[in-house]
């Protein structure tokens, strides 16, 4: 059976890689440890360990949803937005990775093709996006407050009550 080095206060909570702060468990001790350190302080970082040492997610997913929880709610400076923007516009891709691109997508379906998705996909995206605020507006024809993106479609230029 084999056996993880867990670190009794996360470095995520400022532990050390010292002796003094390691122990060693079972595979199913140390999701055991990292779901209690979750219910008792809340981190995302014990609650996507717990999640990938119990085998409940899969490590492309892991990977995902790490980066977007440790990016979330932070924000660029325009230089940095300005330092992105110019690295994006120099890359380019040779004929022969596009094509390895290309063929990578092959048989699945895009990301923001929902019909293709199953539902257990289409849970997962919803279980994501609740809580986060969505942006809404207001027709200046007939005051109707929606969805920014529905208002757009019926509303403004569209709207029945336009004169």
């Amino acid at each position: 059976m084999g056996t993880h080095l867990h670190h009794i206060i996360p470095k995520h909570m400022g532990g050390s890689d010292n002796a003094e702060n390691l122990i060693e468990l079972t595979v199913e001790e140390h999701a055991e440890a990292h779901k209690k350190l979750w219910e008792e302080h809340n981190k995302w970082q014990d609650y996507m360990a717990w999640q990938a040492l119990s085998g409940q997610i899969k490590s492309d997913d892991i990977r995902r949803e790490m980066t977007r929880l440790n990016w979330t709610g932070r924000k660029h400076t325009e230089e940095s937005k300005d330092k992105i923007k110019s690295a994006r516009a120099l890359q380019k891709f040779s004929d022969e990775t596009r094509s390895k691109m290309s063929e990578s997508r092959k048989g699945k379906p895009l990301t923001w093709d929902l019909k293709n998705n199953t539902s257990e996909a289409n849970e997962k995206r919803s279980k994501t996006m609740s809580g986060i605020p969505k942006p809404t507006t207001q027709c200046p024809h007939c005051n109707k407050i929606g969805g920014l993106p529905q208002m757009k479609q019926w509303h403004f230029d569209n709207c029945k009550d336009k004169k």
